[in-house]
């Protein structure tokens, strides 16, 4: 099956969301996967990736981040930063991977 370029935008979008949308790194790739769950598995298995990566590592930064006022965070930030790189990292290998059309899985999800 050939995958076009609207189908590699919005897998592109679902992965790097986070830097044009803000608040919506969640949101849009639920919203592309929920709308493209049974009409195009390319487009829902990015955005079923992005979505897990970008949840998880939303929560653990909340996590870290208020466990900073207590200063426990403190001590967790070097975690804190490796994960965001590792988030930043991977994004962009699933951004390119569904640029070339290929799948991609984050790594440890699963």
């Amino acid at each position: 099956m050939e995958i076009d370029g609207k189908q590699k935008t919005l897998a592109i979008a679902a992965h790097i969301s986070y830097l044009f949308f803000g608040v919506g790194y969640v949101l849009v790739p639920l919203f592309i996967y929920l709308y493209f769950d049974k009409k195009d598995d390319f487009v829902a298995n990015h955005a079923k990736q992005a979505l897990l990566a970008q949840a998880i590592c939303g929560i653990v930064g909340a996590i870290i981040g208020a466990l900073a006022f207590i200063l426990v965070g403190l001590l967790l930030a070097p975690v804190g930063i490796v994960l965001a790189i590792a988030w930043f990292v991977c994004s962009f290998i699933g951004a390119w991977k569904a640029l070339n059309g290929e799948s991609y899985h984050y790594p440890l999800l699963g």
